[in-house]
């Protein structure tokens, strides 16, 4: 491992820490949007856990692709990044849990994630890019994603004004895991 990686890694998750990212309180009492933190599935790991009062972090870059021609509003996001493969070498799980102000925007966020241009075609020949699966009893979409010559398993849903999506890795019984540790 490339020690200057690893210790970019390890200051983030103090920064992390040090912020308050863990937590799932809002100062009111109110449950803010979470990610899982601990008890995840065999061969993920936290990397970090980020939200707008990550320093350094813009939360609009992190929810660009929920932003389209549907007006989702303003929305409070948390996401948790997961190393599941080969650091340096395979790309992280992500999840991402989004508090959008209404049921409505929160099916507007699904489907301005959904209608982007690289969604438009198949990931492969006789691959199709959506279908659907079960989570945590939520009938929810999965998203098919090319990455290099391998799929990755996406799911995406909304718990009524809540939007989870789950970014996992290329083993679909994997993935599925993971957004089951959502809890949602």
């Amino acid at each position: 491992m490339n020690l200057k990686y690893a210790v970019c890694m390890l200051l983030i998750a103090g920064l992390v820490l040090a912020a308050g990212c863990i937590s799932s309180e809002k100062a009111g009492g109110e449950k803010a949007a979470s990610v899982p933190t601990e008890n995840l599935p065999e061969g993920f790991s936290l990397i970090a856990v980020v939200d707008d009062s990550t320093p350094g972090i813009n939360m609009e870059d992190e929810i660009a692709d929920f932003r389209g021609d549907e007006d989702i509003g303003a929305v409070k996001a948390t996401v948790g990044k997961y190393q599941w493969g080969e650091i340096g070498k395979d790309y992280d799980a992500r999840i991402t849990v989004m508090d959008c102000g209404s049921e409505a925007k929160a099916e507007a966020a699904i489907a301005n994630y959904k209608a982007q241009p690289d969604f438009e075609k198949p990931p492969f020949v006789g691959v199709d890019r959506f279908s659907t699966a079960v989570v945590n009893g939520h009938h929810v979409t999965e998203i098919r994603d090319k990455v290099g010559k391998e799929l990755k398993y996406i799911y995406i849903w909304n718990d009524g004004s809540r939007v989870v999506l789950v970014e996992g890795n290329g083993d679909r019984a994997e993935s599925l895991q993971l957004a089951s540790a959502t809890g949602l």
